[in-house]
């Protein structure tokens, strides 16, 4: 049992939180369903707060609700990943349009992310990986005043967490794996290079788009 912590924000969030966290972990796998009862043992909690939860990772995309069969992890596909990469190429690239130069502080909490990720993907530790990337992408687009796009940034990737995980199952032996879109950016912002940086962007993204669709192809989705 894992019993969830009350920290000062509603339940059903912390909840879906966590049931978040498990399906970009692989531990609840895609078109599994996801029985309350089971979650609400699995937490240590009522099942009122487990149904809010599922409404709301539902209303996300990262669950689907079947009134009459209940809740399903989602599947993965290669025509929803290609959507939602294309949206964020298209949001991201605007908002690195607009973002301020980082100051010394910035850049320094920017760079030790950058390490951490490496780190994190280097040794295939999926789930710190997935929450460093976040907290990497956040404080970055935070530099852009348009907080509308940025709060939707973050939510296009919390959609594509799972597909983002596919990307660090497969290991070559000996080969150091770093976050080549994510160094591209640091070193352009690092210069002030604007026009550097929307190319970076670009182009790294554009390998990365190819190479997901390709492990999703060869899984079959």
């Amino acid at each position: 049992m894992n019993n969830v912590e009350v920290k000062g924000v509603d339940l059903p969030a912390q909840i879906a939180q966590q049931v978040r966290k498990l399906v970009n972990r692989g531990t609840l796998a895609p078109g599994l369903q996801l029985r309350q009862s089971d979650l609400a043992d699995r937490f240590g909690i009522s099942r009122v707060p487990v149904r809010e939860a599922l409404k709301l990772l539902a209303a996300e995309g990262i669950i689907e609700h079947d009134p009459n069969r209940g809740f399903f992890v989602a599947p993965l596909s290669t025509d929803e990943a290609r959507q939602l990469y294309r949206y964020r190429f298209l949001l991201e690239r605007e908002l690195l349009k607009t973002v301020d130069w980082p100051d010394s502080t910035q850049m320094k909490a920017l760079k030790v992310m950058l390490e951490r990720l490496d780190s994190y993907l280097d040794q295939g530790q999926r789930a710190e990986w997935i929450d460093e990337y976040q907290d990497f992408y956040a404080l970055l687009f935070d530099l852009s005043p348009n907080k509308i796009l940025r709060r939707e940034a973050i939510r296009l990737i919390r959609l594509t967490d799972r597909y983002r995980a596919l990307a660090s199952e497969v290991r070559v032996p000996g080969e150091q794996r770093i976050a080549h879109l994510e160094h591209a950016l640091l070193a352009a912002m690092s210069k002030r290079d604007r026009a550097q940086l929307i190319r970076s962007f670009e182009r790294e993204r554009e390998k990365i788009l190819t190479s997901m669709l390709a492990r999703i192809d060869a899984r079959g989705l």
